[in-house]
């Protein structure tokens, strides 16, 4: 596949990839309909994507009636990519199971430290220490606006292993891809911190990833928005899935929200890109970006009750380029677009 220079903003290297409001994000708003012609066909849309100079991939898939994913469009959806903050579905996955078995609550209180703080996307960052938030907050912060801090305070509430075990339960076909799983903090300071681990990390095994975890300095984070320059998931320093683990993970989670209203009220905090409510009455967006990285999901209800999903991935070696990244969560207004039609093989 092609790669793309997709350029990320520097201070914002878990990106929601449309979270109004939030300055401290690169915010992609789709070009007016005026200044683009929407892709027109399945064929259209994958070939926008490949003429990328990026690895590429993509699936628009309608969600059966036992959860899985039927490919209606796909373009290498089952290699494993960097995901970026598309990796808050599992967190959320893992929140979910935990308020499911009664050990967590969606009213239990955390609380901001400077141990939990971590870089923006988001807004908890710059809370007051022993500022308390419930957990439905952090997860709808982690979802509307990608908060950052917001998903290292449910990943420590719930623990690392929680997160891991929901990654095997919402259906990713390789989760060892991501073990020791990273919190937003761990992942700056591996991929632009000051002890130059990302050399470290790219040879060592989950054991060895581990243990360097664990030995990271606590307190306040050493890495500032100004370090983050220059992708570090060709590191491996990310956290990676493929399209389709993708759409698994967006199928389990809305599964479990029929029977959670809280949670399917977190998840549909973000549209992402203009869809008409009318054929679509509810939508949910994640994305994601980091330095090389841009990641975008939706699952949606269609007005006669069907399922979808769409994902794109594209990880480039360069975050020098801006051309084409509004155009490429555009896409995802086409692919919705041409769901409306869609009936089947």
């Amino acid at each position: 596949m092609r790669r793309t220079a997709v350029l990320l903003a520097a201070v914002a290297a878990l990106a929601t990839g449309c979270a109004a409001g939030d300055a401290a994000v690169l915010t992609p708003s789709p070009t007016p309909s005026s200044e683009r012609t929407p892709a027109g066909s399945w064929d259209e849309l994958s070939g926008r994507l490949t003429a990328l100079d990026a690895d590429v991939g993509m699936v628009a898939a309608r969600i059966d009636d036992s959860g899985r994913c039927e490919p209606v469009a796909e373009l290498d959806p089952a290699t494993p990519r960097p995901m970026a903050s598309i990796f808050k579905l599992y967190v959320l996955g893992a929140v979910a199971a935990a308020v499911d078995a009664g050990s967590l609550s969606w009213t239990d209180q955390l609380t901001v430290s400077g141990g939990l703080r971590s870089l923006p996307s988001g807004e908890l960052q710059d809370a007051p220490d022993g500022t308390r938030v419930t957990v439905e907050r952090a997860a709808a912060a982690m979802i509307a606006v990608s908060d950052n801090t917001g998903a290292d305070l449910l990943m420590d509430r719930v623990g690392r292993a929680a997160v891991e075990d929901a990654m095997t339960a919402m259906g990713h076909a390789r989760p060892q891809l991501n073990r020791p799983f990273l919190t937003t903090r761990e992942f700056f300071t591996v991929g632009w911190g000051p002890l130059d681990l990302r050399d470290d990390w790219a040879a060592a095994g989950a054991v060895a990833r581990t243990r360097m975890l664990a030995a990271l300095p606590g307190g306040p984070l050493r890495v500032s928005g100004r370090d983050i320059t220059g992708p570090a998931w060709d590191s491996g320093v990310d956290w990676f899935g493929s399209a389709l683990d993708v759409c698994a993970a967006q199928a389990a989670l809305h599964a479990r929200a029929d029977s959670d209203e809280t949670l399917r009220a977190v998840l549909g905090q973000n549209r992402g890109v203009t869809i008409d409510e009318g054929a679509w009455p509810y939508v949910s967006f994640k994305g994601g970006s980091a330095p090389g990285v841009v990641t975008a999901s939706w699952y949606g209800e269609r007005a006669d009750g069907e399922r979808y999903v769409f994902v794109m991935q594209a990880a480039a070696p360069s975050p020098d380029a801006l051309a084409g990244h509004d155009a490429f969560f555009a896409l995802g207004a086409d692919a919705f677009a041409l769901l409306t039609a869609y009936q089947g093989p």
